[in-house]
């Protein structure tokens, strides 16, 4: 881990001055216009930066209305007696069935799958478009033993999907060669991580979590008659990936009924459909994938996917795979999130306390530690690799901290902030890794869209990552500014891109101009918050909390 640079008096990193006071500088950089354009002047940015510490402060920039409620749409017109009547007939609490009906579980079968999920339950993948030509590819490695690379991406949905698929091939008896991205390499399969696997001595590589859009480093593969399975969940470009294999829900011709899976979801049917194959091509006994479901768990809830369909009936078992602690690598993260190990582990453990963890080497670095920790053998290796973590962690939040108090500053001393339809700022002290939790800290002040840039004067580039509120498409709205951009990426709710240094004072305008035209004139925090009806004060008790868990 690279030393941290020392925090000076003022709160920045060694303690200089706010990059967009730097504005008397000759000549001026495409860094320092950026920032002047992005904060104004940065006296002003130090004034409110006592008073933004605290995120809640009355009358500043950024302080809305509070949201307005609304009764979740499938509830208005709700049937008092079928609630009831299925109430009665699943064997739980009113309340259970109307936020079941709240989030569009209408049917009696349907509510009774949602309450108890099994694994049978899980629809068969024949419909998955790449699934056949992946199991043969397979199957070929584990009959010719094969030398197999995996490689991964930094998130915990990558390092998961990783660890899944190089430790079920290896149970199997496949030599395996595991690498995963690293922030400062950027997201994705590259060309130098093709070259290196090949070096090593593989013949087939499997990748995940992306690959999707990497076209250079699988055509430089392919070229060379190493062929490649990708397992991805991400969107589909127009041109597809010159793979042997694509297994990805979202493209197109794949009839597997549910698109909502991630990278570890897929990893997983993948596993059970090759030990299928192999028992009935061998008649032999082969390690169960029900013993992976801890990582597909941690994967899916980290990825935040929907928790519905064949990710809830996977989440729930995994649930009881992570409580019992046979990975050393979970073990001893359970123990250094600091949870005791007689308490029961629902979804908040996963998201809250070890997916932060697992995600920290890759926000800082290389995200090698984390696969690591989850591929260790024994207790003592994985308590070893686990510490390690910890201190990325520790480094994280502190960094994360730093990122989220400059950022509010700077933008509460533009008085354009809380005029803006979505907010853009950067600086060159802030690590890539970490600014897209520092965008959800701004979207939480402002309830706006926000984009948070880490520069790199150096380079003469920025990298950055939005996160969304409310309805806003970021990913349409980035698209509106692809001109200006040289990559980018994700999803309605979050995103991240490269782009010049230099075109960040468009981009500001630019991403504000996309998200406006969007809301139509709306006020980008004029969001109504659906709940789910409310209750007579006397109805709570341990009996109705307990049903609705």
């Amino acid at each position: 881990m690279s030393p941290r640079p020392p925090l000076g008096p003022s709160g920045m990193a060694g303690g200089r001055a706010p990059l967009a006071g730097r504005r008397d500088e000759e000549p001026a950089t495409p860094a320092s216009r950026a920032a002047a354009v992005l904060a104004g002047r940065s006296a002003r940015a130090e004034a409110v930066a006592s008073k933004t510490e605290r995120f809640e402060v009355p009358g500043e920039p950024g302080d809305a209305a509070a949201p307005r409620l609304g009764v979740r749409g499938p509830l208005r017109g709700i049937d008092g007696e079928r609630v009831r009547e299925h109430a009665a007939r699943l064997g739980v609490g009113e309340s259970a069935v109307q936020i079941m009906f709240g989030r569009g579980v209408v049917e009696l079968a349907q509510q009774e799958q949602f309450l108890r999920p099994r694994l049978a339950d899980l629809r068969k993948p024949e419909g998955m478009a790449g699934f056949e030509a992946a199991i043969d590819l397979l199957r070929t490695a584990w009959r010719e033993r094969w030398r197999v690379g995996v490689f991964g991406d930094y998130d915990v949905d990558g390092v998961t999907t990783t660890t899944i698929l190089t430790t079920y091939l290896e149970a199997l008896g496949i030599e395996v060669v595991a690498r995963v991205a690293t922030r400062e390499g950027g997201y994705g399969f590259s060309q130098a991580e093709a070259e290196a696997l090949r070096e090593s001595g593989v013949r087939m590589v499997l990748t995940g979590d992306c690959g999707t859009s990497d076209f250079e480093a699988l055509e430089w593969l392919r070229v060379r008659g190493i062929p490649t399975i990708v397992i991805d969940h991400h969107q589909v470009p127009e041109r597809m990936p010159p793979a042997a294999a694509l297994l990805n829900p979202h493209q197109p011709g794949c009839d597997f009924p549910f698109k909502g899976l991630c990278s570890a979801g897929v990893a997983f049917y993948l596993c059970a459909s090759l030990r299928s194959a192999l028992s009935r091509d061998t008649g032999v006994a082969l390690p169960d994938p029900r013993l992976w479901l801890d990582l597909v768990a941690l994967g899916t809830v980290c990825d935040m996917v929907p928790l519905i369909a064949e990710n809830r009936i996977l989440v729930r078992h995994g649930l009881t795979v992570v409580g019992q602690r046979r990975r050393p690598g979970v073990r001893a993260l359970l123990e250094y999130a600091g949870v005791a190990p007689d308490e029961a582990i629902d979804e908040g453990h996963l998201g809250f306390r070890l997916g932060p963890r697992l995600n920290a080497p890759g926000r800082l670095g290389p995200a090698e530690p984390s696969l690591s920790l989850l591929r260790a053998s024994s207790v003592a290796e994985a308590r070893a690799m686990a510490e390690r973590v910890e201190g990325f962690n520790s480094h994280r939040r502190e960094r994360q901290d730093f990122i989220v108090r400059e950022a509010l500053a700077l933008l509460a001393a533009d008085p354009r902030s809380d005029r803006r339809h979505a907010l853009v700022v950067g600086s060159d002290r802030w690590l890539h890794g970490i600014v897209g939790i520092a965008a959800a800290g701004i979207v939480s002040r402002y309830r706006r869209p926000a984009l948070v840039l880490a520069f790199d004067p150096a380079h003469g580039d920025a990298r950055g990552s939005v996160r969304t509120h409310g309805e806003v498409d970021v990913l349409a709205a980035l698209r509106a500014c692809a001109p200006l951009l040289r990559r980018f990426g994700g999803h309605r709710a979050a995103a991240g891109l490269t782009m010049a240094l230099a075109e960040v004072p468009a981009l500001v305008e630019a991403f504000d101009a996309a998200v406006g035209l969007q809301l139509g004139g709306r006020d980008p925090g004029d969001v109504v918050v659906e709940h789910d009806g409310a209750l007579d004060f006397a109805a709570v008790d341990e009996a109705m909390i307990t049903g609705l868990e």
